[in-house]
């Protein structure tokens, strides 16, 4: 058993998604089991503060500089929220991956996302791996998107070919063959999500709705 926290902020900027997972098997062979998850809100101020920098006219490099570790913070915040929920000791996690917020994001030419992860390693003790879309624009990608190999673990089949469309605030589809193998997977973005869907809910209520929640609208 090996037990792993995934962390995540998206386009919504509405929190910090963490999920704790316990991971049974070898790739491609994989068995997920999700013992605990959250979604914790983000203080007062701090989507404002994340909506200046990601625009290069409204905030310093030093604002920056100092979000990235306050994020760091509420991101380790979020790790031991989601720890105590599953009543599992921070000793426990073998590792916690953390995709961060993005403020940038340039395609192949480069991408940017903050909270530090150092920040998260000291605060929970945890080995953080993190720095997912540089990485892979490092060996060639575009950064995005990033979920088609978990899909092929996780959806692949002898028999059928399968999609996965995956709607964040980018959607994105991975195509999965029958029988496939790593290379035989594609993926590709497909377009806005829910950031329109969320944009036309504040504009159309005028009451404050940021999101549909359940999709009841």
């Amino acid at each position: 058993m090996s037990l792993a926290v995934g962390l995540m902020s998206g386009t919504s900027i509405d929190g910090i998604d963490a999920a704790l997972v316990d991971i049974t098997g070898n790739s491609p062979h994989l068995k997920i089991r999700l013992l605990a998850w959250g979604i914790f809100p983000f203080p007062k101020g701090y989507k404002e503060r994340i909506l200046a920098v990601s625009h290069p006219s409204k905030a310093g490099v030093d604002e920056l500089c100092r979000l990235n570790f306050e994020l760091g913070d509420l991101f380790a915040e979020a790790v031991m929220e989601v720890a105590k929920k599953a009543r599992v000791p921070l000793s426990r996690i073998a590792v916690a991956g953390s995709h961060g917020q993005t403020v940038c994001h340039l395609g192949g030419k480069g991408t940017l996302q903050i909270a530090e992860p150092s920040v998260i390693a000291e605060k929970t003790g945890i080995t953080t791996v993190a720095d997912f879309r540089p990485r892979d624009i490092a060996a060639g990608g575009f950064g995005a998107p990033l979920a088609p190999y978990l899909h092929y673990l996780l959806f692949k089949h002898p028999k059928k070919n399968r999609a996965v469309q995956n709607i964040g605030g980018i959607g994105n589809l991975t195509m999965i063959p029958k029988k496939a193998r790593p290379g035989d997977v594609m993926g590709f973005d497909t377009g806005p999500g829910n950031m329109v869907i969320d944009g036309l809910l504040r504009e159309m209520t005028g009451d404050g709705t940021s999101y549909d929640h359940g999709g009841k609208i």
